[in-house]
């Protein structure tokens, strides 16, 4: 008996052990505007800004192709930060796994120390995708 309640324990440890924290989202323009608009994005930066000395942490939510472009979507996570980014990628160097896979066997893995950069044009803010440091799956 003690056997099957110590590989139970350890289990449920295992399990916890693999997902992201849970979040809720406490801010209206992330509630009322899509992940892709300019307001969103515009919010996004501001937060990650404010939260970014204590830490940001960001998961693989899904793989996404759109008008010839593949982006990763990630659950990003920090002192009160619950969203999504969109992040278009260009370079697959590190992460071609998930490329390979469209996102299937990574989605919940956190994506140690992502880094990004931020593109402004005319009528449009992007983030694309710079590095990973490590895919913890």
């Amino acid at each position: 008996m003690r056997t099957k309640t110590l590989l139970l324990s350890i289990f449920i440890i295992f399990l916890m052990s693999c997902n992201r924290p849970e979040c809720e989202n406490k801010n209206s323009i992330f509630n009322t505007n899509e992940v892709e608009s300019n307001e969103y994005k515009k919010e996004l930066i501001k937060e990650i800004q404010r939260v970014e000395k204590e830490g940001v942490t960001y998961w693989l939510k899904s793989y996404v192709e759109k008008n010839g472009n593949e982006y990763i979507l990630v659950n990003i996570q920090g002192n009160g930060l619950c969203a999504e980014g969109l992040l278009k990628v260009n370079n697959w160097t590190n992460i071609e796994g998930i490329r390979k896979a469209k996102g299937k066997s990574y989605i919940g893995a956190e994506l140690r120390d992502l880094t990004f950069d931020i593109k402004y044009s005319e009528n449009n803010i992007e983030f694309i995708y710079k590095n990973v440091a490590k895919i913890i799956d």
